[in-house]
């Protein structure tokens, strides 16, 4: 996710915070400051409050972090590559570089998650009963993060798509149905559904209630919750089209290439310019040397390009995600989404065979498309 930045790993799953976070973490102190905490638990000064929201706010995305934990290591026990965790905005997302191979395993990624939440609030709520009485400083916050818990682990069972309810729902129409593509439908159109409910209750509320911005919170969350159903169904879409085709048959064999030599000026007069590109694989002889871009030229400064080389500025091999022209264009598909590039070359046997590109995955989808309507209208 861009705008994140690494703070640590735990057992090899690299941790991430987006700039978003601090936009929850400021809102969730001062709230529980001066709304929460004082209403419910009279007789503390103002900076004791502030302090207990503070940390009351930072043990919740504990929380979210064990409960995305949980949804790793389950996937890692079964299989799939974790890359990393990421908490923002709105919790956090565990990075899982595949798509659950059986209905079983995506059933126990998916609940184990909520079922943490669950237990984390349940642990909390026992921990306030035994200090009932004592009033101790940490009943504050362990009435709140028993609550939150528990509401995360009921809300996170919703069953929209892309929910952990929402993903065992998919699981168990996946098992019954056997198809991961029609389960992905329904999931996605109920995850829809539950979306414009979150966006209408947001609407009703802004307008009817005594505190807008509930309003204005539901609503932000139906738009994310509507926007990432969208493109989980326009993802099952494209591995549905794309069953059984290899990167060999939807790359570009002839990619632009230059030398590592010659300068960016030179670059751009004679290849990006002339034949309007964005970006070209850098060759040293017959070796891939690595790829520029028109980003990576804009950085440095214009009257440079004459004397600076495109070795110099590429990207190079090593920072390069590639694929190989046998791999199914479906494993190829979250690469490039997951890391966010436009291109991905095709090696085989350390030599440059070709290039896949957005551009033509998505000509490729729209033949295909057009190809399936075709024989629909001439089978009917």
């Amino acid at each position: 996710m861009s705008g994140s930045f690494r703070i640590g790993s735990i057992a090899g799953i690299d941790i991430f915070i987006h700039v978003s976070w601090f936009i929850i973490l400021v809102f969730l102190t001062f709230s529980l400051a001066t709304g929460w905490f004082p209403s419910l638990y009279p007789g503390y000064s103002s900076s004791t409050y502030l302090l207990l929201g503070l940390i009351s706010t930072l043990l919740l995305f504990v929380s979210v972090l064990l409960h995305e934990l949980a949804h790793s290591f389950v996937a890692r026990a079964r299989g799939l590559p974790v890359k990393n965790i990421t908490l923002f905005i709105f919790g956090g997302v565990s990075n899982i570089e595949q798509e659950p191979h059986s209905a079983e395993t995506e059933f126990l990624m998916a609940f184990v998650g909520p079922l943490l939440s669950l237990v984390i609030g349940g642990l909390c709520y026992g921990a306030l009963f035994l200090l009932r009485g004592t009033h101790s400083v940490a009943q504050p916050i362990l009435g709140y993060l028993a609550v939150t818990n528990i509401l995360l682990g009921i809300f996170n069972l919703l069953p929209g798509f892309p929910l952990d309810g929402g993903r065992v729902l998919r699981s168990i129409v996946w098992k019954i149905t056997g198809n991961a593509y029609r389960a992905t439908q329904v999931a996605t159109i109920v995850g829809q559904v539950i979306a414009y409910l979150f966006i209408f209750t947001g609407i009703w509320l802004f307008f009817f209630s005594h505190d807008p911005f509930d309003g204005i919170w539901f609503g932000f969350i139906g738009w994310f919750l509507l926007n990432a159903a969208q493109s989980a169904r326009t993802q099952a879409t494209l591995e549905t089209a794309f069953r059984g085709v290899t990167v060999a048959q939807v790359m570009n064999p002839n990619p632009m290439t230059v030398p590592a030599n010659i300068s960016l000026q030179r670059l751009v007069d004679e290849y990006f310019l002339p034949q309007g590109l964005r970006s070209a694989l850098v060759m040293q002889g017959d070796q891939l040397a690595g790829l520029i871009t028109l980003s990576d030229i804009r950085h440095v400064p214009r009257e440079q390009w004459p004397q600076t080389p495109v070795g110099l500025t590429m990207i190079p091999t090593q920072r390069l995600h590639t694929v190989a022209p046998q791999q199914s264009l479906r494993e190829a598909l979250p690469l490039m989404t997951g890391q966010d590039v436009n291109q991905l070359p095709v090696v085989q046997d350390g030599r440059l065979v070709g290039i896949l590109t957005r551009d033509a995955i998505m000509r490729a989808l729209e033949v295909r498309r057009s190809l399936g309507e075709d024989r629909g209208k001439r089978a009917a």
